[in-house]
């Protein structure tokens, strides 16, 4: 029913403006503020509105860290599935990013914000990295690492007692940085720690550095063709390439290296004037360049065949991809984000195309030291795509399909001890092909075959 026309419509205003002077009343107020501090106590629920200036006065901390991300919302939302943490201040800038978040993870005060690198704030995807590592503590280490790699953090290293006293694992967050997750299952002196790491010493890993040649990675694939030079040079136009080495070997054929990026490839084989009688082994790569599309192209110029043109996928970068003139198929890729190449990976990636994933990781996981294991399948359980994190490197592969069949591959792969890692292999059901035994090229050597054709060259430098 409309109102008479003699009747001012700003009283009806003032009426309601008298009505409403005194809400919200004293025990709304306080219901509210109960029901508030209530949610805030649940550390799995993100809290809207945040603490009061009072409620956060009481965790300041002298000294807490401050965690440049790309995608902070996305990030406050992982460290809080991932973590437990609970969000205590969002700021905003209007129209624009989170300029500082305020977390409470345990008894401890958590800074997030938005990486910005115009101003000097750069975050770890900006240089490919961290050195800034997280340590947290937890009643559970086992049950803290599994948590956090359900919500998406990549395992690095399983949990595992130490000489220190504690029982730790780490894990690596999509955003950059690293977590040492630790449980205190012992309080040790400080000289009690010294005798304890001393004696544990001679077990310790050594770094790759130690047994390796610079410039190598853990795994390193060795392409095996008819014409060697032919599949040098193509790499060399294609992608751009820096041969190293080039010899004739003791089987007297080519033996070469180059460097593509930031890893190192063996390229053997045949050539028009030498008497080779080996075979060839074409093998599956994936490649990361800076520009997928100017790298296809060259690739096509330099004889190579498409197998697909580039184009945008969904997880996140743009791929094409070739075959050179030898059978080698080349996956080349340019990654969207600061790098080109996504984390965790290297320019050169060996691919393989089992006909099942799981008998393949299985082996290499008894076999091998392998570290973050991740795979992605459908629902009737085949597997599209697998990451298997050997040392400093990844073996990807995805199962046979269509054109995609199974391309047995030859690696070189750098071991701190050739003998013990030929025994492990030989244990997980590979067959040895040349005993442990010092190489002509100066390292300790040997070579098994696992039972999906692939080769192994266990290689180490350290005098055994």
């Amino acid at each position: 029913m409309s109102e008479p026309s003699h009747v001012n419509p700003l009283d009806a205003l003032v009426d309601l403006a008298i009505d409403l002077v005194d809400l919200p009343r004293p025990a709304f107020k306080a219901r509210l503020k109960a029901d508030l501090l209530g949610k805030l106590e649940q550390p799995l629920r993100r809290t809207t509105p945040m603490a009061t200036t009072a409620d956060r006065a009481t965790i300041r901390q002298t000294a807490s860290p401050r965690l440049r991300v790309r995608n902070a919302p996305a990030a406050i939302d992982f460290y809080v599935r991932a973590f437990g943490a609970r969000e205590v201040l969002r700021f905003t800038v209007p129209g624009g990013p989170v300029a500082h978040a305020e977390l409470i993870i345990g008894n401890a005060l958590v800074n997030v914000a938005e990486e910005a690198p115009q101003y000097g704030y750069p975050g770890p995807e900006h240089y490919g990295g961290s050195p800034v590592a997280m340590a947290l503590e937890v009643p559970d280490v086992d049950a803290a690492v599994d948590r956090a790699v359900a919500a998406g953090a990549r395992l690095v290293s399983p949990p595992a007692d130490q000489f220190y006293g504690s029982r730790s694992g780490t894990v690596a967050d999509p955003f950059g940085y690293s977590w040492s997750i630790s449980t205190v299952i012992e309080e040790l002196s400080v000289d009690e720690m010294y005798r304890r790491f001393e004696a544990v010493r001679p077990q310790l890993p050594k770094p790759l550095a130690a047994y390796a040649r610079p410039g190598f990675h853990t795994v390193t694939p060795y392409l095996i063709a008819a014409n060697a030079p032919a599949v040098i040079d193509f790499v060399k136009t294609s992608f751009g390439a820096e041969e190293t080495t080039r010899a004739i070997g003791s089987a007297g054929g080519v033996h070469a290296e180059v460097r593509i990026g930031d890893s190192m490839l063996m390229i053997g084989g045949g050539a028009p004037d030498l008497s080779w009688r080996g075979s060839s082994r074409p093998t599956a790569l994936h490649l990361y360049v800076p520009d997928v599309d100017e790298a296809y192209r060259r690739a096509l110029d330099a004889g190579g065949t498409s197998i697909g043109e580039p184009a945008e996928m969904e997880y996140g970068e743009r791929s094409g991809g070739v075959k050179d003139q030898a059978g080698n198929v080349w996956y080349i890729a340019t990654a969207h984000g600061a790098h080109h190449v996504p984390e965790g990976l290297h320019t050169v990636n060996v691919y393989l195309h089992p006909p099942r994933a799981e008998p393949v990781i299985a082996f290499l996981k008894r076999a091998f030291d392998v570290g973050n294991v991740e795979k992605y399948a459908s629902p009737d359980g085949v597997v599209h795509h697998a990451r298997v994190t050997i040392g400093s490197s990844v073996v990807e592969m995805g199962e046979a399909h269509g054109p995609y069949q199974p391309m047995p591959t030859t690696f070189f792969v750098y071991v701190q001890d050739v003998d013990a890692a030929h025994r492990r292999a030989l244990e997980a059901g590979a067959t040895s092909t040349r005993e442990p035994a010092l190489a002509p090229f100066g390292d300790r050597l040997a070579t098994v075959r696992d039972p999906f054709g692939n080769e192994w060259h266990l290689v180490s430098g350290v005098a055994q």
